[in-house]
């Protein structure tokens, strides 16, 4: 029987070709080439020539060279194919290391070139950008649409009307001192800003509110959120609080609902409040007496978002339900400044969002007096006066004179307010 080296040497002597002028097989050492078969010194079988083994060499035999055994042991030579050169052993460390390496920069730049998807190819200079209202609260009635205010001179003028007979809207006559509204109604947007600034210093209850988008009316919002919001305005643009826990005007109405009356408001005050229901129709009529909307008699789409109706005599729609430009999902809402303002500048004074007024409700008001000067409603109550009509609304709701009635802690979809300032 054949030692492995044996039949190894013998196989390696199969595969050459007889009647050849080369070596048997090429073998390596290292990186040196040889051209000789593998002959061990001090093999048994090859001691001598004639054994069997060189025999059947035939002819070839004649061509193995002698070799020395100090030029190639048997332990130093290899097939070309065994195993890998030295020098490529010692590389292979250093082309994982490669591998790995590369493998690191791909995942860095791939995520580095993820931060940057979807931005635009040029950055916005951040010198034009202005600034929030929250960095610089005082300029935040001038730089946003929401909290822009237009003068209101006051004085005498008929609240209320007879046209359709209306029971709740007895007409009388009222003064009213200057004072300042806001163009539009309070939006998400400008909720949110005060919400954010609020929760940071003394109001932790304040809700967030709801909205079809930022530049749309916010809505969903109770009286009482209304009137700590307010306050959270007013204090964050350094104006004096209108509303206050107690008679004696300490304690700024910041948390909880507390029983706030006529007794607890500083109406001296040059912060932000809800408009008396008083202040709202003045607002709302712009000059205009004895006359349903702030334009006139008449009402359409095109002049408000409202809930047309073709069996109301003065809605000239002619069309059941919304605007068909705003139906697309509750609420129907329109953005901010959508229609055209009334005589006084102001939006929206009919339709879009009905609007909490200071007032509590009281269903026999105009009655007790010829001349009412700044009334400011019942002291006291739970159910607060809502004005303006809104998306849900008919054409009647919307009306200058028309009023109906809420529980204060009970939130909406089509309520919204806006906000006034003392002068």
């Amino acid at each position: 029987m054949r030692s492995g080296a044996d039949s190894l040497r013998h196989a390696q002597f199969q595969i050459a070709p007889k009647k050849s002028n080369y070596p048997a097989v090429m073998l390596f050492r290292d990186d040196a080439a040889f051209s000789y078969p593998p002959h061990k010194t001090g093999d048994a079988r090859n001691r001598e020539k004639g054994t069997p083994y060189l025999k059947d060499l035939g002819e070839d035999a004649e061509q193995v060279p002698e070799m020395a055994p100090a030029e190639a042991t048997w332990g130093h030579e290899r097939l070309f194919y065994c195993r890998p050169l030295q020098r490529n052993r010692r590389l292979m460390p250093f082309q994982k290391w490669f591998l790995v390496a590369g493998f690191l920069m791909a995942t860095v730049l791939g995520y580095l070139l993820g931060l940057n998807h979807g931005k635009p190819a040029s950055s916005p200079n951040l010198a034009e950008l202005p600034a929030l209202p929250i960095a610089k609260p005082s300029a935040l009635s001038a730089m946003t649409p929401e909290t822009e205010l237009v003068v209101l001179k006051g004085g005498d003028f008929s609240m209320g009307d007879a046209l359709d007979e209306l029971k709740d809207a007895r007409p009388h006559q009222v003064n009213l001192a200057p004072y300042m509204m806001a163009k539009h109604e309070v939006t998400l947007e400008l909720w949110e800003r005060v919400l954010l600034w609020g929760q940071d210093h003394g109001y932790p209850d304040l809700p967030g509110g709801s909205g079809k988008a930022h530049d749309h009316p916010v809505y969903g919002i109770s009286w009482g959120d209304a009137v700590k919001w307010c306050n959270a305005l007013s204090e964050m643009e350094g104006l004096m609080p209108c509303y206050y826990t107690e008679t004696t005007w300490q304690n700024v109405a910041r948390k909880d609902m507390a029983d706030i009356g006529n007794q607890q408001v500083n109406w001296e005050s040059n912060g932000y409040r809800l408009p008396t229901e008083a202040e709202w129709e003045f607002a709302a009529r712009a000059g205009l007496a004895d006359k349903r909307f702030p334009w006139g008699n008449e009402i359409n789409h095109e002049e408000a978002n409202y809930h047309g109706s073709p069996l109301i005599e003065y809605d000239k729609c002619q069309h059941e339900g919304t605007a068909t430009a705003l139906v697309s999902s509750k609420p129907y809402t329109a953005v901010i400044g959508s229609y055209q303002p009334n005589g006084f500048g102001l939006y929206d004074m009919a339709g879009n969002v009905a609007e909490w007024c200071w007032d509590f409700y009281d269903p026999s008001y105009g009655t007790a007096e010829p001349l009412q000067n700044n009334p400011h409603g019942p002291d006291k109550g739970k159910n607060c006066v809502v004005r303006g009509g809104s998306w849900r609304h008919s054409a009647a709701d919307a009306r200058c004179a028309s009023r109906f009635s809420l529980l204060g802690d009970l939130p909406t979809a089509y309520v919204g307010f806006r906000v006034v300032r003392s002068l």
